[in-house]
C-alpha cells in the first residue's frame, strides 16, 4: 500500500481470512442483502467473535427470510431518510 498523502509506503497488506461457515444465499439476486446483513452482524457483535461464529465446519443455511426483510426495510428507510428534500 501506498499512502499519497505522506508520499511513502504504508503498513503491510491486510491478512484476508476466508470464513467456511458463513450462511449461503439461495440463489444469485439477494446476494446485496446477505453481504449488508454479513457486515451488520459483524459490527453489531460486541465481542468480534463473530470468526468463531462461522468457523468451517458450521451449519451454513442461508439467513432466514425474516432477516433479508429486515435489512430491506433499514435500507428503505435510509434511502428514504435521505432522499428528502
Amino acid at each position: 500500500m501506498y499512502n499519497s498523502h505522506i508520499g511513502r509506503q504504508g503498513r503491510k497488506a491486510p491478512i484476508w481470512k476466508t470464513l467456511q461457515g458463513t450462511p449461503k444465499q439461495p440463489s444469485s439476486v439477494e446476494c446485496g442483502y446477505y453481504v449488508m446483513r454479513f457486515m451488520r452482524d459483524i459490527i453489531t457483535n460486541p465481542s468480534l467473535e463473530f470468526e468463531k461464529k462461522f468457523k468451517k465446519g458450521k451449519d451454513q443455511a442461508p439467513y432466514p427470510q425474516e432477516a433479508i426483510e429486515e435489512v430491506r426495510k433499514e435500507w428503505a428507510y435510509f434511502v428514504c431518510l435521505h432522499m428528502e428534500v
